[in-house]
């Protein structure tokens, strides 16, 4: 959430208005923040704008309100901003997660290769014939790399995430 942040501070400086007003107008519309069942302290809102913690989910609306914006205003979309939000997941998520990711970008890499394989040979209309007649002048040890190949490209497109 910490680009969510920083759209917020964009827009109240854009805006002219000072973190002490913003804060101010937040609170006359006495927002309650689940975790803690009641309105945000002063000293929180300060902590969500410097990005120390996070915003609660539930203040969003209350924050587009007090900014005349839409929700989706907050959150950033751009190229840079996923850029950013990319590498800040990839400094700070646990192995665990990274090696999740590693693997689920890899099975989408392959299965692109795989599409586009599969339409080369779709379209291609001899192709079943053809790749069929060629296979008896491969040699045995190439065949048995191509099988192991083969399997693991199945595994890959079998796995669920």
């Amino acid at each position: 959430m910490l680009l969510v942040q920083e759209n917020i501070n964009k827009i109240i400086k854009q805006q002219g208005m000072s973190k002490k007003y913003f804060t101010q107008r937040l609170l006359e519309l006495k927002p309650t923040v689940r975790r803690i069942g009641e309105v945000p302290s002063v000293s929180a809102i300060y902590s969500y704008l410097n990005g120390r913690i996070n915003i609660p989910v539930e203040l969003i609306s209350y924050v587009a309100e007090v900014l005349g914006v839409t929700e989706q205003e907050l959150f950033d979309t751009s190229v840079e901003s996923r850029k950013k939000c990319f590498k800040y997941f990839l400094q700070n998520a646990p192995k665990e997660e990274l090696e999740y990711f590693n693997h689920f970008i890899s099975s989408q890499i392959h299965n692109d290769i795989n599409i586009n394989y599969g339409e080369v040979i779709m379209n291609s209309k001899t192709s079943d014939e053809k790749f069929t007649e060629l296979l008896k002048y491969a040699p045995v040890d190439f065949m048995d790399r191509v099988l192991v190949k083969l399997e693991e490209y199945e595994k890959l497109n079998n796995m669920e995430f």
